[in-house]
């Protein structure tokens, strides 16, 4: 499966924040399919609860850095900047959704939230920006 996003935006300096803006849409719509297979998944099978945080940073680290990749591959040069821009929006997105809720929705340390939004950004725009 192979899908090609060629129609690249005219950048504001070095950095396009519509390429950014969209690969965090991609991000969060990644998400939210990634968290409802792996929620019915859970829900119809006999599944381990101590794994739940580990798939929820996997949800995320996917996420982000298809997000990421797509948004370099927009932009078309510095990946890797494009791609954390993607995971600091996405981080800030989901923290911002998870105050509605008063227990959160994450369960794991910001601290991991955090490392792994970057190098999931970061990771996916050099990959973008590289084919």
């Amino acid at each position: 499966m192979s899908f090609k996003l060629t129609t690249a935006v005219k950048p504001q300096g070095n950095i396009n924040f519509t390429a950014i803006l969209y690969g965090s849409l991609l991000a969060v719509i990644a998400s939210v399919i990634l968290m409802t297979i792996g929620g019915t998944v859970m829900f119809y099978t006999i599944f381990n609860e101590r794994l739940v945080p580990v798939i929820g940073l996997a949800i995320l680290f996917v996420s982000i850095f298809l997000g990421g990749l797509v948004s370099a591959r927009r932009a078309g040069k510095m990946g890797w900047l494009h791609g954390l821009g993607v995971g600091l929006i996405f981080l800030v997105l989901a923290t911002l959704f998870s105050t509605v809720f008063p227990h959160g929705v994450f369960g794991f340390a910001v601290l991991k939230k955090i490392l792994a939004a970057v190098i999931a950004g970061c990771l996916g725009g050099i990959w973008g920006v590289g084919e």
